[in-house]
């Protein structure tokens, strides 16, 4: 009778020493986890207030010494602390809008200087090398000519120029250093317009950028100079001679981005093709072209001693990712290689997890924002789950799938054929179950962050990857043969159709497949990757199983989450009197949507983000109000991301609509808008659609929607709460035609 209490006051020891040990143990075989914890902790210390910046590194002192109570561990917590807390507080002392403190408000014109900070920018004329905004420094802005100028010391505050959407904002172009004297307005980027869209804003400030500047009228000062001038120019130089046999500004732009790192907008139904196929990343400069690069490298110098050769291409390595701007995911490729040759070329022995984790906190400690991105996540994740998996992963599916198929035979009545073909088989196993594992963590995030998971990813990649490789082998080709003539144009024509069937690829597999998926809670995205990652530790299969069955409930969950979200309406006013409101309409649970009005082009990027997140892959119709612009501006953009069945639209604008296979228009004759809201009533009329929204004291409201006379939807829709039901007034409506009966909103 005794022992049960005595169980209940031990357990709770028991269990802590047991934490301790694993702790301890983990520690041992992985110490660079408390660098990569120190840093972590710093960069969330300064994040927060005063007390926060004291509490958060004393809290995790005190809880590493509680579970790995060792002198060692705790210098080796509190050591890489030190420089981290100092690069965090530097980085978060730059985390201010220098502009709107100095001016005292948000929106203002002035003239400004301004310093090109850009690694895209060039001073390459073309097509293929204009950039629609260009990252920039200010030095000094004034409110107008006789006003004194307003200079900035220290570090120079970032903001955005934007050059507008057509590109024709700029006669001359610019590139890295050039020095700017420019007339314009400046501005805070706008929040998003619809809950759940990008959040434009948010992503500018973690690159500190505050403000964006529309020119009106700008002069040249000077041209930049020094090392990153020279070593941008080479690349743009290198780039325009593989890219002289090009015939498409598409290739040419693709090329740019692959290669050289450039940011380079691309057609709406390409990038939204490589987004949905999970092939996103192929378009920017990340660990597949670094690491592309630096096996080239390593072959190239296969003569070199191994030891020497790591460190050897190293130096070429940095070069090319200094080309391409050392951004961060350049960076973080660069410095993950880099930790991996190294400690191979001094033959130190560690865990491949513990040298990420080393060039974890080098990146940290270097740019203390990246815990912020996404983009951290995707390739540290990426990583560790091709960590994660054996290293003989095709021999353990080629032996299975053996045993299950055939009987294998013995060694001595095997062919050289057959040893042969067993080994490309094998190959192949491991890059297919190493494709499907990364596809799968990535494309996780991919539901956390976009509301989409890529089912085409794994094939997609398949193909991609090998065709980037061929892309690199066939540029070197094509720069070491530019200077000849019709050699160079051949083998340019050739990296060309390699980059066609890339992007050929990318809209394939972004057409064939996509589903979209409630954006699940975070915990639910932890649990699944934890799952994961004992899936691929699990030694019994019965474990294995387990895991497997827990990471397809909660993939099951997400996926019928959508059948328990409300029907929802939004109606948005399209942001000033010459544009006509949005009205959306969903449904989850049958994965619908019915849309009115997609005025410009910042609704229709949010208008696909928003049913992204609510599980939405197609939009049922589009109806536009009338013949002008301001009602369908945006129906391109919105057409690019999200698939369309039907667009109604009058007949005067048939010959506006954009042109492509995502969007079908059909014509009617119809009078213009019209509008009432009158107590809990709200009324439209968009053509021959007609809708009443209507309101009643019990929490319900009722949806009811006629098209040419003929219902189409009557329901109820829950009212519970701001969230299942968005209502946003709309003050002022411009009617398109005098002549006809519009109405305006009090």
């Amino acid at each position: 009778m005794e022992s049960v209490p005595g169980h209940r006051t031990v357990f709770p020891r028991a269990l802590f020493r047991r934490i301790r040990i694993s702790a301890t143990a983990f520690e041992q075989s992985c110490p660079a986890a408390l660098f990569l914890l120190a840093s972590v902790t710093a960069v969330l210390s300064v994040r927060g207030n005063g007390f926060l910046f004291a509490l958060i590194p004393a809290a995790s002192v005190l809880l590493v010494w509680a579970l790995v109570p060792t002198r060692d561990a705790l210098i080796r917590f509190t050591l890489p602390m030190l420089p981290a807390l100092l690069m965090a507080l530097s980085w978060s002392g730059q985390q201010r809008n220098f502009i709107a403190d100095e001016a005292g408000r948000a929106r203002f014109a002035a003239e400004a200087e301004l310093i090109v900070d850009d690694p895209s920018a060039s001073a390459r004329s073309g097509e293929a090398f204009r950039v629609r905004n260009l990252q920039c420094r200010v030095k000094r802005f004034r409110y107008g000519a006789n006003a004194p100028w307003i200079t900035f010391e220290g570090p120079l505050p970032r903001v955005l120029m934007d050059l507008g959407r057509g590109g024709n904002a700029i006669d001359v172009p610019l590139g890295f250093g050039d020095a700017v004297l420019a007339k314009g307005v400046f501005s805070a980027p706008e929040p998003p317009l619809l809950p759940g869209a990008f959040d434009y804003a948010a992503y500018l400030e973690h690159e500190g950028i505050y403000e964006m500047f529309r020119p009106e009228t700008q002069e040249l000062v000077s041209h930049g100079k020094g090392f990153r001038r020279m070593l941008y120019d080479l690349r743009d130089a290198a780039l325009a001679a593989v890219c002289c046999g090009f015939r498409s500004v598409e290739n040419a732009r693709m090329a740019g981005a692959m290669l050289g790192g450039r940011r380079i907008s691309l057609e709406k139904e390409t990038r939204a093709g490589f987004l949905s196929s999970g092939t996103i990343h192929i378009l920017t400069v990340s660990g597949t072209h670094v690491g592309i690069f630096a096996s080239l490298l390593l072959l190239l110098f296969v003569w070199v001693p191994f030891r020497k050769r790591c460190l050897f291409v190293l130096v070429p390595l940095l070069f090319y990712a200094l080309s391409t701007g050392m951004r961060e995911p350049a960076m973080r490729a660069y410095v993950m290689i880099a930790a991996f040759l190294i400690l191979r070329s001094l033959l130190l022995a560690t865990s491949h997890i513990n040298t990420l984790m080393l060039a974890a906190y080098v990146i940290l400690v270097i740019s203390p924002a990246s815990l912020l991105k996404p983009g951290m996540y995707y390739s540290f994740l990426s990583v560790a789950l091709l960590l994660s998996l054996p290293r003989d992963v095709g021999s353990i599916l080629l032996g299975f799938l053996s045993r299950k198929l055939s009987q294998p035979l013995p060694v001595r009545y095997t062919s050289v054929w057959h040893i042969r073909l067993s080994s490309r088989l094998r190959v192949l196993l491991s890059a297919l179950a190493a494709t499907a594992v990364a596809s799968l963590g990535s494309g996780v995030l991919s539901i956390l962050y976009q509301g989409l998971f890529p089912v085409s990813a794994v094939p997609a990649n398949l193909l991609v990857m090998p065709l980037a490789f061929c892309a690199f082998v066939a540029a070197g080709v094509a720069l070491l043969f530019s200077w000849m003539g019709p050699a160079g144009l051949f083998f340019s024509g050739l990296l060309e159709q390699i980059f066609r069937l890339i992007g050929w690829l990318g809209r394939f597999f972004g057409g064939l497949c996509e589903t979209a998926v409630p954006r699940p809670p975070v915990w639910t995205v932890v649990l699944f990757l934890t799952a994961l990652f004992y899936l691929l530790h699990a030694k019994r299969w019965r474990r294995a199983a387990s895991a497997a069955a827990f990471m397809t409930a909660l993939f099951a969950f997400w996926w019928l989450r959508a059948a328990f979200l409300p029907a929802e309406i939004l109606i948005v006013s399209g942001g000033g009197t010459e544009q006509e409101p949005t009205v959306i309409v969903t449904d989850p649970a049958l994965g619908r949507a019915d849309v009115v009005n997609v005025p410009d082009y910042r609704t229709g990027s949010a208008l696909a983000d928003y049913l992204h997140e609510h599980g939405i892959a197609v939009c049922r119709s589009v109806a536009v109000s009338s013949g002008r612009k301001a009602s369908f501006d945006g129906l391109d953009t919105f057409a690019a991301q999200m698939p369309i069945l039907d667009v109604y639209s009058p007949s005067n604008a048939l010959s506006k609509m954009p042109d492509g296979p995502a969007v079908t228009a059909f014509p009617y004759e119809g009078a213009v808008s019209a509008y009432d809201l009158s107590g809990e009533q709200f009324s439209f009329s968009i053509g021959t659609i007609d809708g009443i929204l209507l309101s009643n004291h019990t929490g319900r409201g009722h949806l009811t929607l006629k098209k040419d006379g003929i219902l189409f939807r009557d329901a109820d829709i829950p009212q519970t709460s701001a969230r299942q039901l968005h209502i946003r007034r709309i003050d002022t409506i411009s009617p398109p035609d005098n002549n006809k009966k519009g109405s305006t909103m009090p």
